[in-house]
């Protein structure tokens, strides 16, 4: 393989340089994609809805993520002193659909981290067993 194929800016000047550096900057910020920050939303746990295999959910979501790129960590995790929570995620897919079961206590929460690809996720909330409990939804990046 030549050396121009991967390296294709060896011959470029210094003001070659610094004009791509201005026509950088001339890019909006708001055109570049923005990673969430840390939250913590707080709802009641439960709902009306049998998801099947993850609990009672409300009607709506109790959060929504929307990404507009990939984000290499991001973790969510669900906090509560009280029930069975669950934490199921729609998305970013039709048919992309992930439900983590966990237990009231440190170390057994329902939590679901890694990569994330970029689009839209639904967050529900639930609980085993439809009961309306307390929690703390944590939304951390790295």
């Amino acid at each position: 393989m030549a050396f121009n194929s991967i390296f294709p800016f060896k011959s470029l000047s210094f003001g070659g340089i610094i004009t791509i550096i201005f026509l950088f900057n001339l890019i909006p910020s708001n055109s570049i994609a923005q990673i969430p920050k840390n939250q913590e939303i707080k709802g009641t746990t439960g709902g009306n809805n049998n998801s099947g295999d993850c609990g009672y959910i409300g009607n709506q979501p109790s959060h929504i993520i929307n990404l507009s790129q990939q984000v290499y960590s991001l973790n969510i995790v669900v906090e509560t002193n009280q029930g069975k929570p669950t934490l199921l995620v729609v998305g970013p897919g039709n048919n992309d659909r992930f439900c983590i079961l966990g237990e009231a206590s440190p170390g057994k929460y329902p939590k679901m981290g890694g990569v994330w690809a970029a689009g839209k996720y639904l967050i529900y909330v639930g609980d085993i067993q439809g009961n309306q409990n307390p929690f703390t939804l944590k939304i951390t990046t790295q």
